[in-house]
């Protein structure tokens, strides 16, 4: 939703009749390589110019119904859509009215080679072609999470985000572009996967507009929808000076009951706490149980011979958060755009966006509670704002174009959710949970209690970016025989991340961490709330500087073109802050002196602990990257419309730091020596190999794109919370992988009123090395997460106008994707450890408990991260009538009420599943004039 270029492409499987599009995804590369050049092939004798068989030329002479030609600015340069040599998508403005597309998950059931990994309004990552690994926990994204794969625009801004996306209301838009496949030469870093676009509709200078959407909508077993929108373009100096204001809101109603419940702490999760498991298999036995056995004079609380006392602990309900449909949303915002042309060759676009998205509740529920029902224990919310300017200067020196395009994002971001669920999964929450007698033993004597207090947890995630951009391009005469564009880029970007993790209990004597102390650098040196335990202050850096070009020279003008690019980047990270937290259960400090424990008694240094990033990192940040992208393309263009291509290009992320670095072992270090510098992770790089063609047929009443391509990913970054490694989530650089696929989309008008569209993709992704000695990443030869072998989507749409004036119309869609994966972290298993002295959950030797030996290694707490998603399928239908300014439609979407699953998260200790809405039946009214 902003400001746009004066360009534009479609995707088969979406388009009106008036709309082109494309792709498709495959196999074993020779395999792939072999059927998609003899289906190139194929198609490029029926398409060249005086080849076309008899029946070709026949439907040509009665036949002159062709599809309407698109153009685009994906290669930064206006090109007609069919003549650019990439795999480009595009769904243009109306067609977005058409399938209701306002929101990025509606967007991706009509883009098979594009995947999100959601959670809910404001908290997915975008995913294309299958480069995708994981999805860390909202609320460490912004210090430990990696830059995206795919880049998002708006227009020619860059508006993406570390850890979540920018979720953009998809209102008055010209178009939306997808390209897939690295776009490093054009698009820079994080566009290794591709890059999405919002292309925006400009003001006209040339006369007034106006217009509205209205919408009403029921969900089964849920809560009604209302959104409405509206613009005004006016021309204040006709064809100098126009105007543009768009307005919205839109609120969502919720379909997840958050029902009753209760919780404790459990002996099945959590390695502090004896019990047994409740297959009967002995949970962790603690120091208490080793000092038992080992140390038969030793006095220790609550232990008789070889056997220890469980705990008692506290049961917590949910009553006060109780909620039938709790899950709403809501958006709101505007934009305004002036456009001034100067001089016949001179223009200047200004535009400002503001976004408000406010969300209730949780948007993935537990399966185990029911069908689209959760129990949570507090607050669940997010309150996310964004501010985007841009400026874009437009100019003509001689016959050179030149475009100046700067813009400043200030996206701020505040979640509060409830971690009750932690408890399943937390090694070390008796520290902050439970007496000391639950966890220390013969070296500690006095009457030291043996509760666990309520586990009630939640934690906040204040987030907050600021990005400036500058980038000056120029391009020479497209119709050149040697043409080329050259630009500049400058990018400065800040994430200022302060993340609470609050323990809630009542019990008096615990610590708290309220404060950095005060050696550190801190960026925020305020007192947090009573209850913060950890926290975390950081401001992360992203400095870039790029200059790039791309060159295009026709060989045998209209016929064969080769085109080369490359880009220059120099990239500069830095971190700084604290991360701080606290260690202490109730009942106080032990004072040796007296032998007991006092609530008064002054905590030792390491009970409070704030680690000074600044001086961590001084000998590592900032961290610079430099490095060279290059692309190379042939092209063959077969008589009037149609073309095959190959490609080669580069794509990068960009490396970064994790929130504690470590130099020698230690309690918040590995033990696996290829694992204890983890303070920095390097850039990974993907090599694309490409081959495609598109196909004008039939009289240009049939067009087919495909592509097939290999991808090698090499130095994937990766984020792991395996408490075996570390006690603390990191990202490294961890493995390699392929990725080999075959995307294709048709368009078919089949009539005046009748078209059809469709696209498919295949992927077959494999993990290919390790680059460290880990347990914790899927058997090699599995696939990537997000990445289903099959997806197809197809769209028929049907619209005749009357003698009357009446346009009645209709549409059925239809959605697959196949299986996949949730994560490549396959075994994060607690497995206990038999030499570890800095960590005080495991026992020194093997030991038996109740008649049952232990031995190191042992799993005792399994954690199960990659979750298989189901295949699923869904459709979709709308009818209504036109006429003139005015258009009314039915729609109906997830008609057979299907539980896609989407996505699956056990970030916050609990297996919680993404699903569509369902079934949704609304009426919507247009009126433009």
């Amino acid at each position: 939703m902003l400001e746009g270029d004066s360009s534009f492409s479609l995707p088969a499987e979406i388009c009106k009749p008036r709309i082109a599009g494309g792709w498709l995804r495959g196999r074993k590369l020779k395999t792939y390589l072999k059927i998609s050049t003899a289906a190139i092939v194929l198609a490029s004798l029926g398409a060249g110019a005086g080849a076309a068989p008899a029946f070709a030329q026949q439907a040509a002479e009665e036949n002159d119904r062709g599809i309407e030609d698109i153009v685009v600015t994906a290669t930064r340069r206006e090109e007609s859509a069919n003549r650019v040599p990439l795999a480009i998508t595009a769904l243009g403005g109306d067609t977005l009215g058409d399938l209701n597309i306002t929101k990025f998950d509606k967007l991706i059931e009509y883009l098979p080679n594009v995947r999100s990994a959601s959670r809910g309004p404001g908290a997915s990552s975008i995913f294309i072609r299958g480069l995708s690994t994981d999805s860390p926990g909202l609320q460490i994204a912004g210090t430990a999470g990696a830059q995206p794969t795919v880049a998002l625009y708006v227009n020619d801004a860059p508006a993406s985000l570390v850890g979540r996306n920018l979720d953009l209301y998809a209102v008055d838009l010209q178009r939306v572009e997808v390209l897939a496949g690295p776009q490093g030469t054009l698009f820079g870093a994080s566009a290794m996967g591709g890059a999405v676009r919002y292309i925006t509709n400009k003001p006209d200078t040339s006369e007034f507009h106006a217009g509205f959407n209205a919408s009403y909508a029921f969900t089964k077993s849920g809560d009604e929808s209302v959104a409405g929108d509206a613009f005004i373009n006016v021309p204040i100096i006709k064809d100098k000076l126009a105007l543009r204001a768009v307005f919205y809101t839109d609120r969502q109603g919720g379909y997840i009951d958050n029902v009753p419940g209760t919780f404790q702490m459990p002996f099945n999760g959590n390695v502090g706490i004896a019990g047994r498991l409740p297959t009967g298999n002995p949970l962790l036995v603690m120091r208490a149980i080793q000092s038992c056995q080992a140390t038969a004079t030793t006095a220790v609380p609550n232990c008789t011979g070889s056997l220890y006392t469980p705990p008692t602990r506290q049961v917590i309900n949910n009553d006060k958060f109780v909620e039938k449909n709790y899950n709403d949303a809501t958006y709101r915002g505007g934009r305004l755009a002036l456009t001034w042309k100067v001089t016949d060759d001179w223009s200047l676009d200004l535009m400002h966006v503001r976004q408000e998205l406010d969300t209730d509740g949780v948007f993935d529920f537990e399966p185990d509670v029911g069908d689209l029902k959760v129990t949570k224990f507090n607050e669940n919310s997010l309150r996310d704002k964004v501010d985007l300017s841009t400026l874009t200067i437009n100019g003509r020196l001689g016959a050179l174009d030149l475009i100046y395009t700067g813009s400043y994002m200030n996206h701020r971001a505040t979640q509060v959710a409830d971690y009750a669920g932690y408890s399943n999964i937390g090694l070390y929450l008796p520290y902050y949970e439970c007496d000391r007698g639950v966890y220390y033993t013969a070296a500690y004597n006095g009457n030291i209690g043996n509760t666990c207090y309520a586990p009630n947890k939640s934690y906040q995630v204040r987030n907050r970016t600021k990005r400036f951009t500058q980038e000056f391009r120029i391009t020479t005469p497209a119709d050149k025989r040697l043409r080329g564009t050259f630009g500049l880029f400058y990018d400065n970007n800040k994430l200022f991340d302060n993340t609470d993790w609050s323990y809630l209990q009542e019990a008096a004597g615990f610590i708290y961490r309220r404060a950095p102390n005060a050696s550190v650098n801190a960026n925020d040196t305020s007192v947090r709330p009573v209850k913060v335990g950890f926290f975390n202050d950081i401001q992360r850096k992203d400095k870039q500087f790029a200059a790039y070009g791309e060159a295009s020279f026709d060989i045998i003008p209209e016929k064969l073109t080769l085109t080369g690019g490359l880009r220059y980047y120099n990239e500069k990270a830095s971190i700084n802050g604290s991360s701080n937290g606290s260690f202490g259960g109730a009942r106080g400090v032990y004072n040796p002196a007296t032998g007991t424990y006092s609530p008064s008694a002054t905590p030792p240094a390491f009970y409070n602990v704030s680690a000074n990033l600044n001086q961590l990192y001084a000998d590592a940040s900032p961290a610079k990257y430099t490095g060279v992208l290059f692309k190379g393309n042939l092209t063959y263009r077969i008589g009037d419309g149609s073309l095959v291509y190959a490609t080669y290009s580069d794509g990068f992320r960009p490396g970064g730091f994790n929130r504690r670095p470590c130099r020698v072992p230690s309690a918040i270090c590995p033990t696996n020596a290829d694992f204890v510098r983890l303070g920095t992770y390097v850039p990974d790089k993907v090599k694309n190999y490409e081959i495609g063609g598109k196909f004008a047929l039939l009289n240009r009443s049939l067009q087919v794109n495909v592509a097939a391509y290999q991808i090698d990913w090499s130095n994937i970054q990766i984020t792991v919370f395996d408490q075996n490694i570390s006690n603390q989530t990191f990202t490294t650089n961890l493995v390699d992988a392929r990725i080999r696929g075959l995307e294709g989309d048709i368009t078919w008008r089949a009539t005046d009123e009748l078209t059809l569209n469709s696209a498919f993709s295949y992927n077959d992704s494999e993990l290919t090395k390790y680059r460290k000695n880990t347990q914790v990443l899927r058997p090699l030869g599995g696939p990537l997460a997000l990445s289903p072998k099959f997806q197809f989507n197809a769209r028929l749409f049907w619209e005749k106008e009357l003698a009357s004036g009446l346009a009645p119309f209709a549409q059925v869609g239809f959605h697959y994707v196949g299986k996949s994966i949730s994560d490549v972290i396959d075994n994060v298993d607690i497995r206990y450890q038999a030499s570890n002295p800095t960590l005080g959950y495991a026992p020194s030797i093997p030991v038996t408990y109740n008649g049952v030996l232990v031995r190191p290694g042992d799993v005792i707490a399994p954690i199960q991260a990659a979750q298989e998603l189901d295949s699923y399928a869904t459709f979709s239908a709308a009818f209504g009538v036109s006429k003139d300014e005015w258009r009314i439609e039915l729609f109906g979407d997830n008609l057979t009420d299907e539980r896609p699953e989407l996505y699956k998260s056990g970030n916050d200790g609990e297996l919680r599943t993404t699903t569509s809405r369902p079934r949704t039946i609304g009426l919507r009214f247009s009126y433009k004039i």
